[in-house]
């Protein structure tokens, strides 16, 4: 439970964020890594098509989602799913998790309600 607080707290609005420790991100807050010259903002959640938990599935699905990267001055925008690295100049963006978990079918995930968990490493 102490790890859920702590991640909670971590990176939102704008906040210091550190390298190879996960940041938990709603839609619109941003991790800073000052030293590093980085911040990575979750934007959004893409087509969530993980499979319903009333639902028998051949595919598990993905559930992209949308990442503005600032470094060195230089703003780009990614589309990643969970287990997905991204290499941005000299550091490693990985999408560890996308919360919360795909419920039955017939209930719909809120925009505001998903979370992004990822890592930021040295390359």
């Amino acid at each position: 439970m102490l790890l859920a607080v702590a991640l909670a707290g971590c990176g939102r609005d704008g906040s210091a964020a550190s390298l190879n420790e996960p940041i938990q991100l709603a839609p619109g807050q941003s991790a800073i890594f000052k030293a590093e010259k980085l911040e990575i903002t979750f934007v959004e959640v893409g087509a969530d098509s993980r499979c319903p938990t009333d639902v028998t599935c051949f595919w598990q699905g993905t559930v992209p989602v949308g990442l503005t990267i600032r470094s060195n001055g230089k703003v780009t925008q990614h589309e990643a799913d969970v287990s997905t690295d991204l290499a941005i100049d000299g550091y490693v963006v990985d999408v560890l998790d996308v919360s919360p978990a795909r419920g039955p079918q017939s209930q719909r995930i809120a925009p505001a309600d998903y979370r992004v968990t990822l890592k930021v490493t040295r390359a």
